[in-house]
């Protein structure tokens, strides 16, 4: 079983989904850098501040502040997807080892 290839190609990503269920997912995101205030105004001076209602974080420069330090954040949820995948695999690979042991 140890040196089956479908053995591995069903179990590297149920390991891989166990693992990163038990991982916090604010850990991980507290290893990114976070960016300083201060470059995302400098980053977002030329943006129009007219309107303060045109978006739902305020003005224009509002939004560009909000998306320069990182608002939408999107690997949490690209984590979270991931797993759910990888225990997808987890049918299939239950499938093989009942017929490996009904096999043997």
């Amino acid at each position: 079983m140890l040196k089956s290839f479908w053995f591995y190609f069903f179990s590297i990503p149920v390991l891989f989904s166990l693992i990163t269920f038990s991982i916090p997912i604010n850990f991980v995101e507290d290893l990114i850098n976070t960016p300083l205030f201060a470059d995302a105004v400098q980053y977002c001076e030329d943006v129009v501040n007219d309107d303060p209602y045109i978006t739902e974080y305020g003005t224009m420069q509002d939004q560009c502040v909000a998306n320069f330090m990182g608002e939408p954040k999107i690997i949490g949820p690209l984590i979270f997807l991931f797993s759910l995948i990888g225990l997808l695999f987890l049918i299939p690979l239950i499938f093989y080892l009942i017929f490996y042991f009904i096999k043997k």
